[in-house]
């Protein structure tokens, strides 16, 4: 398992084969920028060709046979690229912006923005911090953390807010405009009947989510997708949700078979949420004592899960999303196009709104 730009990767598949992801993302590396493209539409290329890309005894390869197989980590690449050189503009951008007003009032830059979003920070209460603490899963009991930098933490971030809202003000009078070109995500297919879902069968928008209860990502992203839910409505957004249990997290299993046995009946959500609210505690007896939490059924229950009615539907839905070439939770497929790691929610928005338009 390894992490990367908010998204937990699984690297068994890789292991078994001695060839990790990383060690195939370096050799793509060097040809993502001729060859990525080829791979967004199954590897065949925006020019429509299919190119031969090497040969053996006389047998010619084609695109579309390789990259085809590693397209979301081609996409993975050309992303990250594009995310450095945004930085990159907008810091640039912004450094410019400020000096520029800077120079107007005649004081130096910190001197300037201190003079505009400075000023005594609100008092940080106990109840903030430990509601911050709580968020990231940590609390006062622990000797690591001492509440005092909590505090001067927290009062930095308020300044720091303070600054980024007011570079956004000056950014939209400069009518700032990003013109590097975002890579366009492959569009890829995948079963939605059958698996939970919240929202209109028949709605504009579709967003398949592939995620894994014990991933700390994917509880990350649980407020995001409730927004999403609240801002867009049953008729304009369908949700499915596609467990995707990483190997490396043994719970991970048995908390999307017990979240399955709540779909059964009718409590998928309820189930959901009480798993992620409860990441460090997925064992058997925790599991049960969820179900009767959200009012289950216990007898029925118990009898699905410790059949293991849906172990084998599980793992042929692991098995389908492998094939796809999608290894890191969470991951969403938004109208098929994908969009990977615990993105805030104007990401969502921005790719949902274009779905809509688009389709």
């Amino acid at each position: 398992m390894f992490i990367k730009n908010g998204s937990e990767y699984s690297l068994e598949k890789n292991n078994k084969g001695n060839v990790t992801i990383y060690a195939l993302c370096v050799v793509v590396g060097v040809v993502v920028g001729i060859l990525a493209g080829m791979a967004f539409s199954g590897g065949i290329g925006s020019s429509g060709g299919d190119p031969v890309i090497a040969q053996y005894n006389g047998k010619s390869i084609r695109a579309s046979e390789v990259f085809g197989q590693v397209k979301t980590r081609l996409f993975d690449l050309e992303e990250e690229t594009f995310r450095t050189k945004e930085t990159a503009i907008n810091e640039f951008v912004d450094k410019q912006i400020l000096e520029a007003e800077a120079k107007k009032a005649n004081l130096p830059i910190e001197q300037f923005i201190d003079s505009k979003v400075g000023g005594a920070p609100v008092e940080v209460t106990e109840k903030e911090i430990e509601t911050f603490l709580a968020s990231k899963g940590l609390n006062l009991k622990d000797p690591r953390i001492k509440k005092e930098d909590v505090r001067e933490y927290l009062k930095y971030r308020q300044k720091f807010e303070k600054r980024q809202v007011y570079v956004a003000q000056l950014r939209e009078a400069a009518k700032v405009k990003i013109l590097v070109k975002e890579p366009e995500s492959p569009k890829m297919n995948v079963a939605t009947d059958g698996f939970p879902s919240w929202g209109n069968a028949k709605a504009p928008v579709t967003v398949v989510e592939f995620s894994d209860f014990q991933c700390p990502f994917c509880s990350r992203v649980v407020p995001t997708i409730d927004r999403i839910k609240k801002e867009f409505g049953p008729d304009k957004v369908r949700i499915v949700f596609r467990d995707m249990p990483l190997p490396n997290h043994n719970r991970a299993m048995p908390a999307s078979l017990a979240a399955r046995c709540a779909n059964e009946q009718g409590k998928f959500w309820e189930m959901h949420n009480a798993l992620f609210e409860n990441q460090t505690k997925l064992e058997d007896k925790d599991l049960k004592d969820y179900a009767k939490n959200v009012g289950l059924d216990l007898v029925k229950f118990s009898d699905c899960f410790d059949n293991k009615k849906y172990i084998a539907d599980l793992e042929k839905g692991r098995i389908e999303v492998e094939k796809l070439g999608i290894a890191a939770t969470p991951s969403f497929l938004i109208n098929g196009v994908l969009l990977q790691g615990a993105q805030p929610f104007e990401k969502f928005k921005e790719k949902i709104d274009k779905a809509a338009k688009h389709g």
